[in-house]
């Protein structure tokens, strides 16, 4: 019976050696997995780290993208950073920019460094029909100048990119920084709090409104045919070439009047014929003078875009809303005996039509048409001072004077167009 006992004793032992063992193998599989698990949550917040930075450094971009295309936006905005189609409102150029002629320096209305503006990426109310909610609506405000804009509060619902912009001044002449707030989460009037943010400036300049002003007070792509009226043409100034009457095809007028520089022979300012002029494209026409295609002036230069047939009352009221780049949309009648314009606030109005001019009006800038007639018989007071210029032809039998004014040529190619990008100027922080 002893030695049965022994037996038994010694087969307990060996079970408990083989529980050890395999106690230990769990123990070993936990701590394996328990460091593995460790280094896949490391690898996936190291991957969402440069993810949502550059999410922030997308929205940094955008925002001075965006700003870019607002400050070339023809016509008014609402506060919501969209058209409104109101005089009472003002463009974004004009709400956030003051320009100073006499410099040709931009100044921040709401001061240098100040969050101007701000887009975010917002979902819309479900219960909005017209409207259904989607993750991908941008919600942008733009507020008076100097009023905090009122999307950048923190933005509920986490992960929600979006961007802020201020406009700081620059030393250089026609030149604005714009600096943009790229954001993943959270806006403030200062930039980002929270997540992932980002900062991008760049320096942007505006090119003029009219690249090259006209030699003469009257271009014509066409003839010059106004018969036996006595044509007023004017041109004083050597530096410009001393050019009256520059067309593409020949000059009828027997009865002309010209008014050249001191010991020139007053035929010897008409240009006729000219080859150049005449065989060019109404489109090289165009971008001969203002340096852009006559689509890209129109949305991003003008200021003002009038539906026509209009009439000198519109452009009255246009200029009287401090709009100074016209943009008319059919045919032009001025018949009043109004003042428009003046030497050192002069206008360019591009006619993508006819202007008929009648009576006495007194203008001061460049008239651009795609053809002009000038019917004032009788009266003697009619004054164009600047330039007129026709892609087709010019006739009339009215006795207007077009007097060629440096002056006025000066302040025409002082009036902004639109903003470029500065090579070289964009930096981040």
């Amino acid at each position: 019976m002893n030695i049965t006992l022994r037996t038994s004793s010694v087969r307990g032992q060996r079970g408990v050696g083989a529980l050890l063992v395999v106690a230990m193998l769990c123990a070993a599989m936990a701590i394996v997995v328990m460091f593995t698990s460790r280094s896949l949550v490391f690898e996936q917040k190291t991957s969402a780290n440069p993810y949502r930075s550059t999410i922030a450094m997308d929205a940094a971009e955008a925002g001075l993208e965006w700003t870019m295309a607002m400050l070339n936006k023809s016509g008014s905005v609402t506060r919501a950073c969209v058209d409104s189609g109101l005089e009472a409102d003002t463009s974004f150029r004009q709400r956030y920019l003051g320009y100073e002629p006499a410099s040709r320096s931009w100044t921040p209305a709401a001061g240098s460094g100040a969050v101007e503006a701000a887009c975010v990426t917002s979902q819309r109310a479900a219960t909005d029909a017209a409207a259904p909610a989607t993750d991908h609506d941008r919600v942008c405000s733009c507020p008076t100048a100097g009023t905090a804009p009122s999307v950048v509060s923190p933005l509920i619902g986490g992960f929600k990119p979006g961007f802020a912009i201020a406009l700081v001044s620059n030393a250089a002449a026609r030149s604005v920084d714009v600096v943009s707030y790229g954001c993943t989460s959270a806006i403030t009037s200062t930039g980002c709090i929270g997540d992932a943010a980002a900062t991008v400036r760049a320096t942007i300049a505006s090119v003029p409104a009219v690249a090259i002003a006209p030699g003469a007070p009257l271009t014509v792509r066409g003839m010059v045919n106004v018969g036996d009226a006595a044509l007023a043409v004017q041109n004083s100034d050597q530096s410009s070439g001393g050019v009256t009457v520059n067309a593409g095809m020949g000059i009828a007028a027997v009865n002309l009047r010209i008014t050249a520089s001191p010991g020139t022979p007053p035929t010897s300012t008409l240009i006729g014929n000219d080859d150049a002029l005449r065989n060019a494209s109404e489109e090289q026409m165009f971008q001969t003078f203002f340096g852009v295609p006559k689509a890209t002036w129109r949305e991003s230069v003008a200021d003002a875009i009038l539906n026509c047939p209009c009439t000198d009352s519109d452009v009255a009221a246009a200029l009287a809303g401090k709009k100074r780049k016209l943009w008319l949309r059919g045919d032009l009648l001025m018949n009043a005996n109004r003042l428009l314009g003046s030497v050192d606030e002069p206008f360019v109005m591009i006619v993508d039509g006819r202007i008929e001019m009648r009576g006495d009006p007194g203008v001061y800038g460049l008239l651009y048409s795609t053809g002009a007639t000038w019917d004032n018989s009788g009266a003697d007071n009619a004054l164009l001072v600047g330039a007129a210029v026709s892609e087709g032809n010019y006739t009339g039998s009215g006795t207007p004077s077009h007097v060629y004014d440096p002056r006025v040529m000066a302040s025409l190619t002082a009036i902004p167009g639109r903003f470029v990008r500065v090579p070289g100027s964009w930096r981040d922080f």
